[in-house]
């Protein structure tokens, strides 16, 4: 058992590495709405969701927050990042009164920027006010 282990973890071991390992080099965002990216402001936070890529050269996403009409990314800027390709959605609880403009890269293994339109999300100050917890909210 331990050898057919071994074998396998050798046999996986340079498709792990690449599937880890970013890409050298980016190349120019290109955006693409059929990402299907969505963010509203729901029960305080923002919740962000998009459809899954379902090439074979994913690398990662990242979501993307700016104060700013478009978020660039720039690699270690990212609100979220993961390289689980199903990954979709993610919950923005960090907020405050304020507009935020935010973003989804699809990072390829090739160096693509697949990125959705940009999804302008207002929080007003009713937005963060959330109610009394009940028994449904503890364990």
């Amino acid at each position: 058992m331990k050898k057919n282990l071994l074998a396998l973890t050798l046999l996986l071991a340079p498709a792990l590495a690449l599937a880890v390992s970013p890409p050298e080099k980016l190349r120019e965002p290109v955006v693409v709405p059929a990402i299907g990216f969505t963010a509203k402001v729901e029960d305080g936070r923002v919740v962000a969701k998009w459809k899954r890529y379902k090439r074979d050269d994913f690398f990662g996403y990242a979501l993307l927050r700016s104060d700013k009409d478009e978020p660039v990314y720039v690699r270690k800027s990212a609100l979220y990042e993961s390289h689980d390709v199903r990954d979709l959605g993610f919950e923005d609880g960090k907020l405050s009164v304020g507009t935020y403009h935010y973003r989804l890269v699809v990072i390829t293994s090739f160096g693509d920027l697949w990125v959705s339109p940009v999804v302008a999300v207002t929080v007003g100050p009713s937005d963060l006010k959330r109610p009394i917890p009940t028994v449904a909210d503890f364990e």
